[in-house]
């Protein structure tokens, strides 16, 4: 009695070990990629405020052939900055989203070879004719959450990496984000990240 007690709750705690793990590791996986696509709007927006400055800076400097190509070499490094740093961000987000698939495939078949393993032992003792259909309808019900998890990750993700969409094209709610600095020290943080100071000189027109 002991024993068959203890086959059956073990039969019971694999799945929900299993199912557990599966929750865990899809509750980070989102999390992590929602992280980085508001990282990477946040990058976006503030590039759009640091570049408008700079834009409107050529309009006041454009009779001045010196400042004017200067703030042109500046507005192409700043690119260069701000390039590296969305294309690691999208870099960063598709490893999340292939290790967050890779760990769920590989709980999933841990899923399946338990499922296959309790349909066996079922027909091996009792046949067919016994609870088989009930136990393949109970390990099926299993396998919806994983069906969800990958759906929503999908879903969450798409835009970004769809063949049918451009990874790297801004959302147009992005280009019409107020172009001004609400504060000074904004300001400087701004040039800090995508036209710092070198050791050559300062910047023109600052």
């Amino acid at each position: 009695m002991d024993q068959v007690f203890f086959i059956k709750l073990v039969n019971e705690i694999i799945p929900f070990l299993l199912l557990t793990i599966i929750g865990f590791v899809s509750y980070n996986g989102f999390k992590k990629n929602q992280n980085l696509i508001s990282e990477r709007e946040d990058l976006v927006k503030r590039y759009i405020l640091f570049r408008g400055d700079k834009q409107a800076r050529l309009k006041i400097y454009e009779n001045d052939e010196q400042i004017h190509r200067e703030l042109l070499k500046n507005i192409s490094n700043s690119w260069k900055h701000f390039k590296k740093s969305y294309d690691q961000c999208m870099l960063k987000l598709a490893n999340n989203v292939k290790k967050t698939k890779r760990i769920l495939l590989l709980l999933t078949f841990g899923l399946i070879i338990n499922s296959g393993r309790l349909i066996g032992e079922e027909y091996y003792f009792f046949g067919i004719k016994g609870r088989l259909t009930l136990i393949i309808l109970k390990e099926l019900n299993y396998y919806i959450l994983i069906i969800l998890t990958l759906f929503l990750l999908r879903l969450q993700t798409q835009r970004f990496f769809s063949l049918k969409s451009e990874v790297f094209k801004i959302d147009r709610e992005v280009l019409f984000f107020p172009n001004s600095f609400s504060t000074e020290s904004e300001h400087e943080i701004l040039y800090n990240e995508f036209d710092p100071i070198n050791v050559e000189g300062e910047r023109y027109g600052k």
